[in-house]
């Protein structure tokens, strides 16, 4: 964005419009010792040095020449060219949401195909324009089942639920007068079904689980649904979009409520964000549902027009009756998505989501073979996975990034237990070749078997 400083004429009808006489006097309030003095002309940098210094002080990180293993909840993905080129169109690129009044037509028609393409993957009734991230969803799809079942207390929510997703939900929870319990997972970094079945009752609100979970590993979905409806309590899945592309959508599943990160389509790691949230639910649970929800409709002339149909936050209606605070949607990070969404279609979105499978599991199975290492092989999985070393942590870290790459997530971090497992991450941007070489590498490693 351009910025055009203000010239004398224009400081001197402020000036009179404050009734003050100079800029001086202007800020005589502030203290004498907190005011910079005037930069004299040659002071600093000039614009040519200044990018000089950044460029030198960037090529100190190292880290963009390693091969990155990482994921749990943030993937490197090829990002089409077309995305870029569609988002940064000067009438999409605004941090600012438009509210129903200033709101063109071709951004709500964005924000409907949106919610049509979250729909689709689901196989969901409903969806709404966005939320913050797929930590926000989680966490405002408790809120929403809680709304649901109002003379409930119970939240069950899975150990194996991203720990960063975990500790939103139980700062949202925290005011509110409800119970939380969470479910271990077992050997196989599954739900404990029999620890669910001990916890489900009919005081319970919802059970909260994700799957592909943080270890990457696919959970028993449509049986943990079936229990959960026997005592009438919701089930929400926190899942993957991509991996809807070859796994049974959340509606087969039995699901009440799906959410999750859009970030694997079209949105760059970024540092952590910005990202968008998807949420997206059954007819009867509608009303619940927070944010901003776009529908179509036809004009005086028959034309097709869109506007916002629900509109549940405190800025629309009063306050006690809102469901929600919750931003009305990331809208060009939503964009982003709907358009890498659009770009591969159904077809490659099977066929991208394929690719991811079968990379992480040509790796898992490479490593399998390695003596000294560990890796479960019994569970199914979508692109990462837990291997257990002989060596710890810190040591297979450092033999990995000797060799440029970074191995993947220590989760002795989230999970003290695991001293020795790392988060493995495979995408469609790893070759055959780099594969081969982090098994070679691991290899090298001269791990002994582990007891």
């Amino acid at each position: 964005m351009d910025f055009i400083s203000n010239q004398e004429p224009q400081i001197r009808e402020m000036l009179a419009t404050l009734r003050v006489n100079t800029l001086e006097e202007l800020f005589e309030a502030i203290p004498t010792h907190l005011k910079l003095k005037r930069p004299a002309q040659d002071d600093g940098l000039a614009e040519y040095e200044g990018l000089r210094l950044m460029e030198a002080l960037a090529a100190k990180n190292t880290f963009p020449s390693f091969e990155s293993y990482l994921g749990a909840g943030a993937y490197e993905h090829h990002v089409p060219a077309l995305v870029s080129a569609v988002t940064s169109k000067s009438e999409f690129l605004t941090a600012y949401t438009p509210y129903q009044a200033e709101a063109s037509q071709g951004m709500l028609q964005i924000i409907f195909e949106f919610q049509s393409a979250i729909c689709a993957l689901t196989g969901l009734d409903v969806a709404n324009a966005s939320v913050y991230d797929g930590a926000c969803a989680c966490a405002e799809a408790v809120l929403m089942a809680m709304r649901y079942h109002k003379n409930r207390s119970k939240i069950l929510i899975a150990d194996s639920l991203h720990p960063h997703y975990r500790g939103v939900v139980q700062q949202y929870l925290q005011s509110h007068e409800c119970q939380i319990q969470f479910i271990s997972f077992d050997a196989h970094q599954q739900l404990n079904l029999e620890e669910l079945d001990q916890q489900l009752d009919d005081q319970t609100v919802a059970i909260l689980i994700q799957s592909p979970n943080f270890f990457g590993t696919l959970e028993s979905v449509q049986e943990i649904s079936k229990r959960a409806k026997q005592v009438d309590a919701l089930t929400i899945l926190c899942a993957n979009p991509l991996a809807y592309g070859i796994y049974a959508s959340a509606a087969e599943l039995g699901v009440n409520i799906a959410v999750g990160d859009c970030q694997p389509f079209g949105i760059p790691l970024e540092f952590g964000g910005p990202y968008a949230g998807y949420m997206a639910c059954r007819q009867e649970l509608v009303r619940q549902l927070p944010g901003r929800l776009v529908g179509e409709t036809v004009d005086k002339q028959g034309g097709r027009g869109f506007v916002l149909t629900l509109q549940a936050r405190e800025q629309h209606i009063r306050r006690e009756k809102a469901t929600s605070n919750i931003c009305t949607n990331q809208a060009l990070a939503a964009l982003a998505s709907l358009v890498a969404m659009l770009w591969y279609g159904k077809e490659g979105i099977l066929a991208l989501a394929l690719t991811n499978y079968q990379r992480a599991a040509y790796l898992r199975h490479q490593l399998a073979n390695l003596p000294g290492l560990k890796v479960q092989e019994q569970a199914p999985i979508f692109n990462e996975f837990v291997v257990q070393f002989a060596r710890p942590v810190n040591e297979v870290q450092a033999h990995f990034r000797a060799h440029g790459i970074e191995p993947g997530l220590a989760l002795e971090r989230y999970f003290p237990a695991l001293t020795s497992h790392l988060l493995v991450a495979v995408t469609e941007t790893k070759s055959l070749a780099q594969l081969d070489r982090y098994v070679q590498i691991a290899q090298s490693l001269g791990a002994h078997d582990h007891d």
